[in-house]
């Protein structure tokens, strides 16, 4: 009965800091607006500027993932042009990101771009790769708070790294099959070296955000506490909330500590998501634009009336 109970309780905690947020909104607005506008310029701008960094390092993530499943002849401009239209789809539901990427490389990529069973998994060494880094985050967040029991960090490092093995064990017994091609990026050590290093890199990035957003309002800033807040935004972020991660991750995080300072330090996070996102977007398709066009390549009629299937957004 108590596993029951204690998933329960973790999955009404973000929900909890969502309402907490909403009702700070409605009745703390004014002390929120002076907060936000208390912060530096400077604090926004490295924010965004790290994220820019992120969106680029997540693209390159997936290029590898591709390239190793048979898309080497891709354009780097294609591919990015692609990945910035799922972050702009992924800031409203995230779930709309994977359909709308596949969706837009099967166009912008052409003849070069890998059917889409071909790339069905293409996801699936990228999230656990990025989990394995979660549970480093979890085990330095953990010292900060005493709601993280010391083992469960391990467990997920461990699982996490069971499941790269079975699909690296799935991928030589299967190899043959298109559908497995995705995780061909695992049977390459070169691939899937610059992978884990593109994920980690990716991870630095958004703990550099966090940092400077928490920097900018005084928030606590040792390794614990922006870990705990990379953390649960991770978390909280497999919620459909959209923008409101940022605000209802710090809260939950930083909630105890000053609930309005904690709410505008994730609503900085979030507006420099968003903003970087559209800088990300206009900038790859104005070079898309310059290297030829955003026109829709011709693809043959039986790739062209191939359907495309959903996931897990990036």
């Amino acid at each position: 009965m108590v596993a029951p109970i204690r998933s329960v309780l973790s999955a009404l905690i973000p929900m909890g800091a969502l309402a907490t947020v909403a009702y700070l909104f409605l009745s703390r607005g004014h002390q929120l607006l002076a907060a936000l506008f208390a912060v530096p310029p400077a604090v926004l701008a490295g924010a965004v500027a790290a994220h820019l960094l992120t969106l680029v390092l997540r693209t390159e993530a997936w290029r590898v993932v591709l390239g190793a499943a048979g898309g080497r002849g891709l354009e780097a401009c294609a591919v990015h042009a692609a990945n910035a239209g799922a972050f702009l789809a992924g800031t409203v539901q995230g779930q709309a990101a994977m359909p709308t990427r596949i969706a837009l490389l099967r166009r912008f990529g052409g003849a070069e771009a890998a059917p889409v069973s071909r790339i069905a998994l293409g996801d699936a060494p990228i999230v656990l790769f990025e989990i394995c880094g979660a549970a480093v985050l979890a085990a330095v967040g953990s010292t900060a708070v005493g709601g993280i029991p010391g083992w469960a960090p391990w467990a997920m490092l461990g699982g996490a790294i069971a499941a790269l093995a079975i699909l690296r064990a799935l991928y030589g017994r299967f190899r043959e099959r298109e559908i497995a091609a995705g995780l061909g990026v695992l049977a390459d050590p070169g691939a899937r070296n610059r992978l884990a290093a593109i994920v980690a890199g990716f991870t630095a990035m958004a703990f550099l955000r966090t940092l400077i957003v928490m920097a900018g309002f005084d928030l606590p800033v040792d390794p614990a506490h922006v870990c705990l807040v990379l953390f649960t935004m991770g978390a909280v972020g497999l919620l459909p909330l959209g923008v409101g991660t940022g605000p209802a991750a710090m809260v939950a995080a930083l909630g105890t500590t000053n609930l309005v300072t904690a709410t505008a330090a994730g609503t900085v996070v979030s507006a420099a998501t968003v903003i970087a996102v559209v800088l990300y977007a206009g900038a790859v398709w104005a070079w898309r634009r310059a290297a030829g066009g955003l026109s829709v390549p011709d693809v043959p009629a039986t790739e062209a009336q191939e359907p495309f299937v959903a996931g897990v957004a990036p």
